[in-house]
């Protein structure tokens, strides 16, 4: 499964969707559809997996005040693990 990402703005809220599998390359460019926006929404339902470097990013985001919605299991468990060792 390939990764997609896409973007909608409503509100002032922009809610990025996120599926497939998010790795290095793609975590880079969810870095970039993210952008600076004081308001952000990541819809993580459809992600089935996450690398380091990408779980890095997603709690980087969160912390940046970031919420993370519909997250699977497995990626809620490696997000609080990134939270217990930092």
């Amino acid at each position: 499964m390939h990764l997609h990402i896409s973007s909608e703005e409503s509100n002032g809220v922009r809610t990025v969707h996120v599926s497939g599998r998010l790795s290095n390359g793609g975590a880079e460019e969810l870095k970039r559809v993210c952008g600076k926006t004081d308001r952000l929404r990541l819809n993580l339902s459809q992600l089935v997996s996450a690398d380091e470097e990408a779980t890095r990013l997603l709690a980087d985001l969160q912390h940046g005040g970031a919420q993370l919605v519909g997250t699977p299991p497995y990626i809620h468990l490696l997000l609080e693990a990134r939270r217990k060792n930092t």
